[in-house]
């Protein structure tokens, strides 16, 4: 996987049912944890944010907006 900076969109590769947020969800990384952990800030249509998991690197792909962001 790409190495995650803040703010970088990512999806998830595995549902965290804990947080009922399904595969495939969008959110961004809002801090870096040890251990290659995230914390992921995910976000209603109304702009309130709805869960906010901590995630582990193997749980996630950096999203990419336009082609020309991939390096």
């Amino acid at each position: 996987m790409d190495e995650l900076h803040l703010h970088d969109l990512v999806a998830l590769t595995t549902p965290l049912s804990a947080y009922k947020l399904r595969r495939g969800e969008i959110g961004v990384v809002i801090d870096l944890g040890p251990n290659g952990e995230y914390l992921l800030e995910f976000v209603g249509k109304d702009g309130a944010p709805y869960a906010t998991p901590t995630v582990s690197s193997n749980q996630l792909m950096k999203v990419y907006l336009h082609a020309d962001m991939v390096e």
